[in-house]
């Protein structure tokens, strides 16, 4: 073989591979931290021709804030919807998979968990998460732990207060399972507000599915 078909065949080689990193990589179209992400879906209230009562086009629970639906497709396999408050600013976080949602007061965030193989989301949690807390938030004291279910998926509730400073803080993480990654949905605000923030909290939780699983 000339080195002329030698060279043609190595400009193919490296021609497919980067062709073949370009198009599976699934990295490349991740928004950078910080980007701001616009919703899928606005949840406009509808109302009802026939008795004039006020309706969703989404089920929401009484008393929560008028939500938006964002959905997720940074990790294959991974891929999912929430429901943020309309109001919020919802911008891309730090890792493949993540949002933050920034409200006056507090915020709320999901990202993806990798659990390995060898442990499960309630080992997770007792075993590095807790820790993890306990070792860099000042004064770190559980509320509670529990297993709950978000749709028909198992889930884990960690609730726990600690301060910023001299202000006293209260965050709630909620693990949901998933076929290959877990979902953690994260608030944290003033401990004066965690109460009044209930219904949002509920409806953000409980909005989340995974898509495709």
């Amino acid at each position: 073989m000339n080195k002329s078909r030698i060279l043609i065949l190595a400009i193919g080689v490296a021609g497919l591979i980067a062709f073949s990193l370009y198009s599976f990589n699934p990295f490349l179209a991740v928004p950078q931290a910080g980007t701001k992400i616009e919703p899928a879906k606005n949840l406009v209230p509808l109302v009802n021709p026939n008795n004039n009562t006020i309706q969703q086009n989404l089920p929401m629970p009484s008393g929560a804030s008028k939500m938006s639906v964002f959905e997720n497709h940074d990790s294959a396999g991974n891929y999912y919807s929430i429901q943020f408050p309309s109001e919020a600013n919802v911008e891309h976080g730090e890792k493949p998979g993540s949002f933050i949602a920034r409200l006056s007061q507090s915020t709320l965030s999901v990202e993806l968990v990798d659990i390995p193989d060898n442990s499960n989301v309630q080992l997770h949690i007792l075993t590095q998460d807790e820790p993890s807390l306990k070792s860099s938030l000042q004064d770190y004291n559980r509320v509670s732990l529990n297993q709950i279910k978000i749709g028909d998926t198992r889930s884990w509730n960690l609730v726990y207060m600690w301060k910023n400073g001299t202000s006293g803080m209260e965050s709630m993480k909620t693990f949901v399972e998933g076929s290959d990654n877990a979902a953690l949905i994260t608030f944290s605000g003033p401990s004066q507000e965690f109460g009044q923030s209930n219904s949002t909290i509920n409806s953000v939780m409980e909005s989340f599915r995974w898509i495709g699983q």
